[in-house]
């Protein structure tokens, strides 16, 4: 059996020196569960502080040439920036590697959770989304570039030299074919649309689960409906949305529930539009159960970021449990934080359960039979 190949990777921070220390350190921590999520080697990282990027190659001089010999030395594969990053500072600091590497690949934040959803992608509808958002993220380089960064990155478009008719060229055919995949999209919209209606028709009601990634949505998805959806301690475990039947109280037969793809922060608008399509199932929903888990020091924090994007979709306005999950993970020393929880969150009906132990689901399923009842 041939051996699966593992990147090597290395992170690149640029901190400004009026940022909150812990905040960083937090930020580094997501990234690297980033590159374990993608399967990668995390070889380690490089923290530059500055008051803003280099607009060159994003890090100063002194640090590519720092990180030349890092690259040389460890055999970095992908160098992963913590930041969305503008093509040119991409490709200037991917020219001074090739030294280094003639290979390496030099991703910003979006262009390692792009690579992410492409692995983990099951569905047709996945995939259309993910090309789509990946077409977007790259057209900019490819026009500024003229084609020569991903004539060395793989990429197979254009080369050194391109003229400006070329780039108008491909202008044009990236347009195209992002408009074709585009119209595939928008069928699937419309197939997932017309479900949505027939089941309002049909007096089905809805509830959708979302939450920062890893959260706990799949797990509680499986013990509300009895399914056995595979729950992974990765981020964006879900890249699709999953509907099942709420077990139990008389409802089994008009009340769905549906898992839905993990938020994260940082993501720019054009890839939560891509991402419109799976997430009808929360546009159009009775009820949201906001997932959130209660052991997470960050919790707070990404609770704002879930709450921005729901109402960015326009689901705003949809009633909402704040439900805490993993309760059974809160160390006795912090469980004064549930006191502090439920008076910060006070606007919200809130509940702490544990998926894995049942704790509260019974209680869960009652109030959800009594908001849509």
């Amino acid at each position: 059996m041939q051996k699966l190949q593992m990147f090597r990777s290395i992170i690149i921070d640029v901190v400004s020196p009026n940022t909150n220390v812990p905040e960083a350190q937090r930020n580094l921590i997501e990234l690297k569960s980033l590159i374990k999520t993608y399967g990668s080697i995390d070889v380690g990282h490089i923290i530059q502080h500055r008051t803003k990027p280099d607009k060159d190659t994003f890090i100063g001089s002194g640090k590519v040439q720092e990180l030349i010999e890092m690259v040389s030395n460890k055999k970095i594969d992908i160098l992963i920036l913590n930041a969305i990053v503008k093509p040119t500072q991409l490709f200037h600091l991917t020219e001074q590697l090739w030294t280094a590497n003639p290979d390496i690949k030099v991703w910003d934040r979006v262009d390692l959770i792009l690579h992410i959803f492409e692995k983990h992608a099951q569905t047709t509808e996945a995939r259309l989304q993910i090309e789509i958002a990946k077409m977007h993220h790259m057209g900019p380089r490819i026009y500024g570039l003229g084609g020569t960064y991903f004539s060395r990155q793989g990429g197979g478009i254009g080369s050194k030299g391109v003229g400006e008719t070329n780039i108008e060229r491909m202008k044009r055919h990236w347009r195209t074919l992002i408009k074709k995949k585009e119209d595939e999209l928008k069928k699937q919209l419309e197939h997932r649309k017309g479900q949505v209606d027939h089941r309002k028709e049909l007096g089905v009601r809805h509830v959708a689960l979302v939450g920062y990634t890893n959260a706990g949505k799949t797990a509680l998805f499986n013990v509300l409906t009895g399914r056995s959806k595979l729950s992974e301690d990765v981020l964006f475990a879900t890249l699709s949305s999953t509907v099942g039947r709420l077990k139990g109280i008389g409802h089994a037969n008009n009340l769905l529930v549906s898992d839905t793809i993990g938020f994260i922060q940082n993501l720019p608008p054009t890839l939560i539009e891509t991402f419109k399509s799976t997430l009808l199932d929360v546009i159009h929903a009775d009820l949201i159960l906001h997932i959130v888990d209660i052991s997470d020091e960050l919790r707070d924090r990404k609770i704002n970021v879930v709450q921005e994007i729901v109402h960015e979709i326009g689901a705003g306005k949809i009633p909402q449990i704040l439900v805490f999950t993993k309760s059974d993970l809160l160390p006795e020393e912090r469980w004064g934080e549930f006191e502090e929880v439920k008076k910060r969150y006070s606007a919200f009906s809130t509940l702490f359960i544990s998926s894995k132990e049942e704790i509260n689901i019974k209680k869960l399923v009652e109030e959800i039979s009594s908001r849509l009842s």
